[in-house]
C-alpha cells in the first residue's frame, strides 16, 4: 500500500500545477487637452449708390463661434480715422458713417471697446451672429468715386 500512496501522491502534486495559472493587469490613463478657441468671421458693410438727398442704411452680420463655455468679447476699432466716434470712408473725398448695435440706429458702435459680450454659461459652442447696422448721413456732398473704409473685428476670449 505503501507504493500506491507514494504514486497517488506524485499524481496529485503535478496536477495542480497546471491549475495554479496566474494573471497580471495594467490599466493607462487616456487623456486629451481642449483648449479655449474663437473664431470671427465679418462680411462687407455695402451701402450700395450714396446721394446726399437722403441717408444710406444698409446691414451685415459678424459671426462669432467658441468653445463652449468660453467667454469672449467683440470690439471694433475706429477705421481708417482710427477714432470709432468719427468713422469715414476713404476716396476722392470723406464720406462719414456711423454703425449700430441696432436697427433703430440709436445704439451706436462708437468706442474701440467691447461691442458685444459672450458670457460662458450662454456659449454652447454654437454659432452666434450679431448684425452691424450703418448709416451714411444725408447731406454730404462729395465727388463721384469708389469709397471705403476697413473696420477691424477683433475677439477677445
Amino acid at each position: 500500500m505503501r507504493r500506491i500512496w507514494l504514486v497517488g501522491g506524485l499524481a496529485a502534486i503535478v496536477v495542480p500545477g497546471v491549475a495554479l495559472a496566474q494573471t497580471k493587469t495594467a490599466q493607462f490613463a487616456v487623456r486629451a487637452q481642449v483648449v479655449a478657441d474663437c473664431q470671427v468671421t465679418a462680411q462687407d458693410l455695402n451701402f450700395g449708390v450714396y446721394s446726399s438727398a437722403a441717408a444710406s442704411t444698409a446691414t451685415t452680420v459678424v459671426t462669432v463661434r467658441c468653445t463652449p463655455g468660453s467667454a469672449a468679447t467683440v470690439s471694433m476699432d475706429g477705421g481708417g480715422s482710427g477714432n470709432p466716434q468719427a468713422r469715414r470712408m476713404s476716396g476722392p473725398a470723406n464720406l462719414n458713417y456711423q454703425i449700430f448695435r441696432d436697427a433703430a440706429l440709436q445704439d451706436p458702435i462708437n468706442t474701440g471697446g467691447a461691442a458685444w459680450q459672450l458670457s460662458g454659461q450662454d456659449n454652447t459652442g454654437q454659432t452666434v451672429t450679431y448684425t452691424v447696422y450703418g448709416q451714411v448721413p444725408t447731406g454730404q456732398v462729395v465727388p463721384a468715386g469708389n469709397y471705403v473704409d476697413m473696420v477691424r473685428v477683433t475677439i477677445q476670449f
